[in-house]
């Protein structure tokens, strides 16, 4: 039944779906205006991440409203006069700070740091809101290069360091002076580096960070050796005795050659001039000295056996021992010095010669010579006088040009005859070859061997073939060494047209000579010389001769060793001048 008023079922059909469509409208707008709004707040999102806000500075430099590219650019341009304005650093100790140019140290303006957080998409509607209504200072961010930075600040470094004063103890006039050290100041890099990384952009102040380089030797070093060593040596004088004599030395005589040094263990040391101190000594007190002469033999009258000198000891002033007492005497309150003279031993001893086994004649030789060159006979008797009496020891070596030095006017030696490219002529010396020949034969006898020695370029036929040496100087040389255990003493003299010759030693070998054939003859020719300087000579033959030694031990007929020597001689030729003036050279 229906009540009346009461609408039909047909009308609330009606109603209920107009209600939902209605409903469905409604959502559909607000759909679309959400969409609307969601768009424009996204497009708002989207704008606001590619520009900076229109309120924005960085550093001080205005990027507001720019795209993230030009707000770079604005900071690069914008930071190029900080870059370029120098920080005042100042150095603690210098008047004047040190200039630094931010861009030649190696710091750098970091745009994209500076501008992080400034752009980029974001939702949050408060960092939007901020975007579009706040006002942004943000800070300009930086940047090192830090091995140009530490490049720089070592360049710095020399030129702000100061080297600390050394302490020193000095002795003017004789007195102790002591000047106290003062450390000195070097830069600590890594901490000025941080300085200027602080200091920049913002400030153009910084100060250099100095470390303290202490001296070498610390005050209380330098005033304990003040007050023990310089009050100690600069005392009073010294004494200065040798015997009965006396003299005194006062301190601002000897304290020039006295200093302390820095020893490099954090200590100050005494350093003595010790040359100088024994000279002063030494000139202070004159005392006796007399040279040492060595043992020596003379030979007895006519050329007879060898009789021993003896040595004599000589006096002299021992320098280092002199200047160890003067040293002595300084350091300590003990201010006397000994300067008597010291002993000096001379090189050869009697006891050297009496252990030398000079004891017997070991060998004899002598070399004839033709008598009618005056000037020849004179240079073997100045070599022979030269040569006389010569030791050599066990194991030393005997050089004949050594010993005879060159050939000179001044030394005795007049012109004599000389053999040059197979010719005889005329040289300073000349003739002195046969007393080398001499000196060859004595050591081929004595058993010794030979070193360096040249025979003849041609025989000579009052030499022994085979067994003879030339000398010439500086070039060729008769040189041999005593390797026998006793000394050889050498005897040479010129008499009766011969060049005589003596070894006394203790023997030690029996030395025999054998000598074989000659081979490979060449005849001489015949040379006929027109020159002025034409010097003739007697033809003899070139040829090859084989010498051999042997060696035996003395009253043995056992061989210990043999040695054969092969000499070549070229042929010396006939020459005959033809020319009536000719004068030998």
């Amino acid at each position: 039944m229906t009540l009346p008023g009461e609408p039909m079922a047909d009308d609330w059909t009606y109603d209920a779906r107009d209600s939902r469509r209605e409903r469905r409208s409604t959502a559909l707008r607000l759909l679309m205006a959400t969409v609307v709004l969601g768009g424009g707040y996204a497009g708002l999102c989207t704008w606001s991440s590619q520009h900076v806000p229109a309120t924005v500075s960085v550093g001080g430099i205005q990027v507001g409203g720019m795209t993230p590219d030009a707000a770079r650019a604005a900071i690069a341009t914008g930071s190029r006069t900080l870059l370029s304005t120098p920080i005042a650093l100042s150095v603690p100790g210098r008047d004047e700070p040190v200039q630094v140019v931010p861009r030649d140290a190696g710091l750098a303006v970091d745009a994209d740091r500076s501008l992080d957080g400034l752009t980029g998409l974001t939702l949050d509607p408060r960092v939007l809101w901020d975007r579009l209504t706040g006002e942004v200072r943000a800070p300009l961010l930086t940047s090192t290069d830090d091995e140009r930075l530490s490049a720089y600040v070592d360049r710095l470094a020399p030129g702000v360091a100061v080297a600390p004063v050394e302490g020193r103890v000095t002795f003017p006039g004789g007195s102790v002076a002591v000047d106290m050290p003062v450390p000195g100041r070097t830069l600590d890099v890594a901490a000025t580096k941080l300085a200027l990384r602080r200091a920049f952009p913002d400030s153009t102040q910084a100060t250099a960070v100095m470390r303290v380089v202490p001296p070498l030797v610390s005050a209380d070093g330098v005033e304990k050796v003040a007050a023990e060593f310089g009050s100690t040596a600069m005392s009073g004088p010294l004494t200065l005795v040798a015997g009965t004599a006396r003299a005194r030395l006062d301190p601002s005589e000897f304290a020039p050659s006295v200093s302390v040094v820095a020893d490099g263990s954090g200590q100050l040391t005494p350093r003595f001039d010790e040359r100088a101190l024994a000279r002063l000594v030494a000139g202070k007190l004159k005392v006796p000295t007399r040279a040492a002469s060595s043992a020596r033999w003379e030979f007895e009258a006519d050329n007879g056996k060898p009789r021993l000198i003896p040595s004599v000891d000589g006096l002299t002033v021992d320098e280092d021992a002199l200047a160890k007492r003067a040293i002595s005497a300084i350091s300590s309150a003990d201010r006397t010095v000994d300067a008597s003279p010291a002993v000096a031993r001379p090189p050869f001893t009697t006891e050297d010669a009496q252990k030398a086994g000079i004891n017997e004649l070991v060998v004899d030789f002598r070399s004839p010579f033709p008598t009618n060159d005056a000037t020849r006979t004179n240079n073997l008797v100045v070599a022979a006088r030269r040569l006389n009496g010569t030791y050599v020891p066990p194991g030393g070596t005997f050089s004949l040009n050594a010993i005879l030095g060159e050939r000179t006017e001044d030394k005795g030696y007049a012109d004599g005859t000389v053999i040059i490219d197979g010719r005889l002529t005329r040289g300073t010396g000349g003739g002195i070859s046969q007393v080398s020949t001499v000196v060859y034969n004595l050591a081929y006898f004595a058993g010794v061997d030979f070193l360096e020695f040249s025979p003849h370029a041609f025989f000579i036929p009052r030499y022994p073939e085979g067994r003879e040496a030339t000398v010439y100087w500086p070039t060729i040389d008769n040189k041999w060494k005593n390797d026998t255990p006793y000394g050889m003493l050498l005897q040479t003299w010129v008499e009766g047209g011969n060049v005589h010759g003596r070894v006394w030693s203790t023997r030690t070998w029996d030395i025999a000579s054998v000598k074989g054939p000659r081979r490979n003859v060449v005849p001489p020719k015949t040379i006929r010389d027109d020159s002025l300087k034409c010097y003739p000579q007697q033809a003899n033959p070139g040829f090859d001769v084989t010498v051999t030694r042997q060696w035996r031990r003395p009253g043995s007929t056992a061989l210990v060793r043999s040695e054969p020597v092969t000499t070549h001689y070229v042929p010396e030729d006939h020459i005959i001048c033809t020319n009536p003036g000719a004068v030998p050279p």
